[in-house]
């Protein structure tokens, strides 16, 4: 009787475990692979959450508003709940792996490949093209691919997003100099630098031509393929920072530091000591790097020192290239409604959906062309602020995150060393040809685990 009881109990007990496992996976849906039959008809209705940042204020917050009750116009039998909670990468990784994230989410470019590849958590949105009449021709390549996996869109950029100058242009004036104008070269810009640096009778810097962080991705990218350098091989799985296309670039950024003429990236403390009166001090750099989203506060820095200043073009490389970046949203690859998720992720690359989300106060530039020269977000500066810049050259912005680029295990290495090419070779630990090898090294011998050599 009592072997009898054991039985039933331990049975009991199996079936309170089946129903527990059992109701834990009725959470998770089944996964949505983004597969549209040819011919097929996508049917955009029914009820979606779209979950994006909450760190971007109230400005942020009536964008996605807007954006959502655009969508809901163009597609009436649908309907829009907004959650305003995502606070950070990592609140984003464990809302996805809880299940508890919207249809539609917002995260950073470089987490592009883990959600796509590693861990399997966003939805293949490209054969949705089509049938939703997206014309990839009208989106700035350089912010669409960061969302590109395997050639596949997975993430897709809210704005565009590439670098420029900002400068002060009494320091300019002061020196007998014009604006920079559409076209201005690398050799340009050292020639500014050199004419604009100043030292004291103390030997300490009293104005410096620029100063810009060549570890930054977007900064640095093109530098590495700036004279012809060929860099990273995705079909072969390969970094090769030793070639002499690339080391002319890193060459001819040490040598314009070395002069003086651009505060050095990752100067030492003797060197950076001469830099006191100038190392971040806008009015002292006359050139330093920024984006769009950072017009309005530097407007109003400029103006509190009664300052002229102006915006102009990244300077061309001998091959030209501009480093964009973006964040984004993507469709949770267990969403109920992959059709209409998939709508409302790709409407970001709708006219409509641009003007919904960067018309707002503290909007960007919307990544849509046929959008440039349109006025609804050409605000923040000041009356002659130089806005061509922002979308300049669309057809030679390039990829400015290393982790879109690459498995992220390969672009951490970079990211995490390429600082050190600067700071290596300035303290004197080690030239920049043998920390270019050392990364090289490192990235590929790592690129050989991943792919089982």
């Amino acid at each position: 009787m009592n072997k009898i009881k054991i039985l039933k109990a331990a049975l009991l007990v199996l079936l309170v475990i089946a129903a527990v496992f059992s109701c834990v996976s009725c959470k998770k849906q089944v996964i949505q692979y983004g597969i549209v039959e040819k011919g097929q008809t996508v049917d955009v209705k029914g009820t979606l959450k779209i979950s994006a940042y909450n760190s971007a204020g109230e400005e942020g917050k009536t964008s996605i508003r807007a954006f959502a009750s655009a969508f809901e116009s163009k597609y009436p039998r649908t309907k829009v709940n907004v959650d305003i909670s995502i606070t950070d990468q990592n609140s984003t990784a464990n809302r996805i792996a809880s299940g508890d994230i919207g249809d539609v989410f917002f995260f950073w470019e470089e987490d592009t490949y883990n959600y796509a590849v590693s861990n399997n958590a966003i939805m293949n949105l490209t054969q949705y093209l089509e049938p939703l009449g997206i014309d990839i021709g009208n989106i700035y390549s350089g912010t669409m691919d960061l969302g590109r996996v395997n050639g596949n869109i997975y993430m897709v950029a809210r704005d565009h997003t590439h670098v420029i100058l900002y400068y002060n242009r009494d320091a300019l004036t002061a020196a007998g100099l014009s604006d920079p104008q559409k076209g201005w070269t690398w050799d340009d810009f050292k020639d500014y630098c050199e004419k604009l640096t100043i030292i004291g009778d103390d030997g300490k810097y009293e104005q410096v031509g620029a100063q810009i962080d060549f570890s930054y991705g977007p900064a640095i990218i093109p530098v590495l393929q700036g004279w012809g350098g060929k860099w990273v091989d995705t079909i072969n799985k390969r970094i090769d920072l030793t070639s002499e296309d690339v080391i002319k670039g890193i060459e001819e950024l040490i040598g314009l530091m070395e002069k003086g003429y651009i505060i050095p990236t990752g100067g030492t403390g003797e060197m950076n000591s001469k830099y006191s009166k100038v190392m971040n001090n806008h009015m002292r750099t006359v050139f330093f790097d920024g984006v769009f989203p950072g017009l309005a506060n530097q407007c109003k820095e400029f103006e509190s020192y009664n300052v002229d200043w102006n915006v102009c073009d990244w300077f061309a490389y001998p091959v030209h290239s501009v480093g964009a970046g973006a964040t984004g949203f993507g469709v949770y690859n267990r969403t109920k409604n992959p059709d209409g998720a998939a709508a409302l992720a790709l409407f970001f690359y709708t006219e409509e959906g641009q003007r919904a989300y960067n018309g707002q106060i503290g909007g960007s530039v919307p990544n849509v062309r046929s959008l440039a020269m349109d006025s609804f977000w050409r605000v923040g500066g000041k009356e002659d602020t130089n806005y061509d810049a922002f979308v300049s050259y669309p057809d030679n912005d390039v990829v400015g995150k290393f982790e879109c680029l690459m498995p992220p295990e390969i672009a951490q290495v970079i990211r995490s060393q390429i600082g050190s090419i600067f700071s290596n070779y300035f303290s004197g630990r080690a030239g920049y040809r043998d920390t270019l090898q050392k990364i090289e090294t490192q990235c590929n011998e790592k690129w050989k685990v991943i792919y089982g050599g």
